[in-house]
C-alpha cells in the first residue's frame, strides 16, 4: 500500500544538512507495523537519526454476504428429545460473519425443515417435498449466492431396512442438489452428517443402526464434494470426538453446544474459501523514538500521512 509522509527536517548542523529516509514518501509497505528511520546528515558528515512507524492494516472484507442454510431438523434447529428448539447453526454462523467483516452487511436465510427427506426415490411419511425437489424454488425465490447444504438423515432412518439403498438414494439425490445450485451458479458448501450417539442409552430412542450408516454416507457426501469441486464443510469430524456434549439425549439432534459446533465449522470453511481481505487498507503514522546524533533534528511537525486509501 503506498503511505505518503512528510519527511522531517533537521534544525542545527553544519549546511548543508540532507536527510534521507530508510523507506521514501510514497513508497508501498506490507501489512503490520513497519519502523521507518531517517537520517540527517550535515556538511561535517556529522549524522543524527530518529524512527518513526507506519501501521498498515486492512479491514476484512469477504466476497459474498448471501447465504440460504439448507437441510433438515437439525439446520432448522431442533436440539432434544421433545422438540425443543435452540439458535440453529445459522445463528452462531451470522454472529461469526459479522464480528470479522464489520463493514459488510450479512443474510443467513435459514430454510431447515424438520423431517425432510433429500432423496425423492425414499417415500416421506409426512408427505413432504424432497430436499432435491424443494431446493430450486429456494433459490429462485430468495436468490443467495451461497448454499450451504447438510442433509441426508432422514433418508437413512426411512430406509434403512435397505442401507445400500438409503446410501445411494441420499448420495444421488445431494449429487443433484449441489447440481442445481450449481447450474444456477451459486457457490455451494456441502457438509457432512452430525454423528449420533450409539450405543443408544437405557431409556432412549435406538438409532444404533442408523448412527452406523452415517460415517458410510459422509464417506460418500466427500466424494460428491471433490467430484462437484464444492468446498467440503466436515461436521461430523468436527463433532464425532465429543458426542455426549454435542448430541442432545433424543440421540439424534445436536445440543446447543452441537449446534454452535455447526456454525463455527461452516464459518471455518467459508472464511477460508471467500476471504477478499485486501493486502492493504488503512494506514496509520506514529514517532517511534526520540532523535539521537551529534546535533539535534527536529521534526517540521507531528508525522502526517497524505492520504489514507482504503484498499478493495
Amino acid at each position: 500500500m503506498p503511505v505518503t509522509f512528510t519527511v522531517p527536517v533537521a534544525a542545527g548542523g553544519q549546511p548543508p544538512v540532507t536527510v534521507s529516509c530508510s523507506a521514501a514518501s510514497g513508497a508501498a509497505f506490507p501489512l503490520g507495523s513497519n519502523i521507518v528511520t531517517c537520517t540527517a546528515t550535515d556538511a561535517l558528515s556529522r549524522q543524527a537519526s530518529c524512527n518513526f512507524n507506519v501501521t498498515v492494516t486492512a479491514t476484512p472484507m469477504i466476497s459474498k454476504t448471501r447465504f440460504l442454510a439448507f437441510g433438515d431438523s437439525i439446520t432448522y434447529g431442533r436440539c432434544g428429545p421433545g422438540g425443543e428448539e435452540c439458535p440453529a447453526y445459522a445463528v452462531r454462523l451470522t454472529e461469526l460473519l459479522r464480528e470479522r467483516y464489520t463493514a459488510q452487511t450479512f443474510a443467513v436465510t435459514n430454510v431447515g425443515i424438520p423431517g425432510e427427506i433429500a432423496s425423492d426415490d425414499i417415500a416421506d411419511p409426512l408427505g413432504l417435498l424432497a430436499g432435491q425437489d424443494r431446493l430450486d424454488p429456494e433459490i429462485s425465490g430468495r436468490n443467495p449466492e451461497v448454499v450451504l447444504i447438510m442433509e441426508g438423515t432422514n433418508d437413512l432412518y426411512h430406509a434403512q431396512h435397505d442401507p445400500e439403498f438409503a446410501l445411494l438414494s441420499a448420495e444421488w439425490a445431494l449429487d443433484r442438489m449441489v447440481s442445481i445450485a450449481q447450474a444456477r451458479g451459486k457457490t455451494v458448501f456441502l457438509a457432512t452428517i452430525p454423528p449420533q450417539r450409539a450405543p443408544a442409552p437405557p431409556g432412549t430412542v435406538n438409532r444404533d443402526a442408523v448412527a452406523e450408516l452415517v460415517p458410510m454416507l459422509n464417506t460418500r457426501i466427500r466424494g460428491v464434494a471433490a467430484s462437484r469441486g464444492v468446498t467440503l464443510v466436515d461436521v461430523y469430524e468436527a463433532m464425532v470426538n465429543n458426542v455426549p456434549a454435542l448430541i442432545s439425549g433424543d440421540n439424534l439432534h445436536p445440543t446447543a453446544a452441537g449446534h454452535r459446533i455447526i456454525g463455527e465449522t461452516f464459518y471455518a470453511a467459508i472464511r477460508d474459501t471467500l476471504d477478499s481481505t485486501p493486502m492493504g487498507a488503512f494506514s496509520t503514522f506514529s514517532a517511534s523514538s526520540r532523535p539521537s546524533g551529534l546535533f539535534e533534528p527536529a521534526w517540521l511537525s507531528s508525522p502526517q500521512i497524505g492520504q489514507r486509501p482504503r484498499g478493495r
